[in-house]
């Protein structure tokens, strides 16, 4: 195992070649002012969105501001660390410069590195995040977790194409509230057999710090092509007790399969584990819709629920909930699938990140952490059904925002903004969890409307009964609520499209 300290690059734009859109503009131009915040008051990327019917003038002013809101963090981010930080003092990688680990090791965390040997001899580059104890780390911000091992533990797998370093949005946070996180660079191309060699690997003695891990609470979380890895080698590897997937909860039926990440699911593959899904209005790139998009006409990408085209996003949730194994799914308002990845050149949204940080803290705290932590499950839970966010999230948020002449890069916030107003108001997002400690199901085809009439039970109320689950198939010609049901899965996967596939996305 080995500690580095994170390089500096030098960036420059050549006049004679196009840089990245966004990332061209920002550090090519001259600094400017001081940019102003988003005000929840008035960005319309906050307010409650209008009801609208397609073909309608109504829909298109909302279809476009929707594509607005789902770019905003391009705009503002890049201009942000022009302002803070001359082209040579940007720090490696310099898509998010204000999480360098080495800036924050022994105050926020602890970190260090480490490599793995995979099954094929290949090298797989780690970061490991610890959380600080009372002997190790000075001057904690407060919020910030300090705490005696042995911790609970979870895996981050990238996506194809991407790299660790790309979640460092959720890792520094999951080691600051008091979970070891450990991200790695998969080097075959394969990721679910590299992931299962790196949860191998973390229940080994070769594993540096064994002696601080809880070996019961470990979980798995991952994006596109890493959240496919996540929903499988999550279920398969009965060492890991709750997934989360971002973008998207892939179902594991083989019948819907259609990664190739080097592991195949096996027939009959039992659905016990936890698992929530996150996925987002956009794929790479904005497109108008001119129709609800839900429920699609086809699915042509299996079992991942996500695409280029409408298609459905929940076979994930629905085969989970067929199992009936805890499970939800959020789609983010205005989200893409780069708001899982701070990159400085791509489309994002101001909230996709802080939203999903949200959520998959949460969703750790209630089904890993809260294994052994009862106040800790009841909390997370607390979290999932509330309609406004706190400041969990925000505490931990060093990345995307704008820039402050005095403060510095000022990160988006979230509290005490409604949890509602920041799904989609084109696809549905799902919900059917218990309540910790009792056998209360809390379930949901349409969590938005349910939350934003005050429908979902709120913890501290027990005597409040649980929603009524809405039966399959029973879609409004909307598009509104429902659920695929078993037999519309299956219906799925004897059509499928059985491709293989590879790209940048992952």
């Amino acid at each position: 195992m080995r500690r580095t300290d994170t390089p500096k690059h030098t960036v420059t734009c050549h006049p004679l070649h196009v840089c990245l859109a966004t990332l061209a503009l920002a550090l090519c131009a001259p600094p400017a002012s001081a940019q102003s915040g988003p005000d929840p008051d008035t960005d319309p990327c906050v307010l409650p969105a209008p009801a609208a019917e397609p073909m309608t003038a109504a829909w298109t002013e909302r279809d476009l501001q929707n594509q607005a809101c789902a770019e905003a963090r391009t705009q503002e981010v890049p201009l942000s660390w022009t302002l803070g930080l001359g082209p040579d003092e940007l720090p490696s990688p310099v898509r998010d410069p204000y999480r360098a680990p080495a800036k924050h090791d022994g105050q926020r965390f602890r970190f260090s590195t480490a490599t793995v040997t995979n099954r094929d001899g290949e090298a797989l580059a780690a970061e490991i995040y610890r959380p600080c104890s009372a002997e190790t780390c000075s001057e904690v911000p407060e919020g910030i977790a300090v705490a005696a091992p042995p911790y609970p533990a979870i895996l981050i797998v990238h996506g194809g194409g991407s790299q660790k370093e790309l979640h460092r949005w959720a890792a520094q946070p999951l080691a600051e509230t008091g979970y070891i996180a450990v991200s790695f660079d998969v080097a075959s191309g394969n990721h679910g057999s590299d992931a299962q060699d790196m949860v191998d690997w973390l229940f080994s003695v070769d594993f540096p710090f064994a002696d601080e891990l809880d070996r019961d609470r470990v979980g798995i979380t991952g994006h596109s092509q890493g959240g496919s890895t996540a929903s499988l080698v999550g279920q398969l590897d009965e060492r890991l007790r709750a997934i989360v997937a971002w973008d998207n909860l892939t179902a594991v039926d083989p019948m819907l399969w259609a990664d190739d990440i080097g592991v195949e699911p096996p027939p009959g593959l039992p659905i016990t584990t936890p698992a929530l899904g996150i996925g987002a209005d956009y794929y790479f790139t904005p497109e108008p819709y001119t129709d609800h998009p839900e429920p699609p006409p086809s699915n042509g990408e299996g079992g991942r629920g996500r695409g280029v085209s409408a298609h459905p996003k929940d076979l994930g949730y629905q085969e989970l909930r067929a199992a009936g194994v805890d499970t939800a799914l959020v789609i983010l308002r205005a989200g893409t699938h780069l708001d899982f990845t701070p990159l400085m050149a791509g489309t994002g949204s101001r909230y996709g990140e802080p939203y999903a940080l949200y959520l998959t803290l949460a969703w750790f705290d209630r089904y890993l952490k809260g294994l052994a932590e009862p106040d800790t499950a009841a909390d997370g839970y607390r979290r999932l059904l509330a309609t406004r966010f706190d400041d969990s999230a925000d505490r931990h948020n060093l990345g995307a925002g704008y820039y402050d002449p005095v403060d510095g890069n000022q990160p988006y916030r979230i509290a005490g903004l409604s949890v509602c107003d920041r799904m989609s108001f084109y696809f549905k997002s799902r919900l059917a969890i218990t309540a910790p400690g009792n056998d209360q199901l809390i379930a949901t085809e349409d969590w938005k409307t349910a939350c934003k009439d005050d429908a979902l039970p709120q913890p501290g109320t027990p005597d409040t009964p649980p929603l009524n689950p809405a039966t399959p198939d029973d879609r409004a010609p909307d598009g509104s609520g429902g659920a695929l049901g078993s037999a519309a899965l299956a219906l799925l996967g004897l059509v499928a499209l059985r491709r293989r596939q590879w790209g940048a996305s992952g």
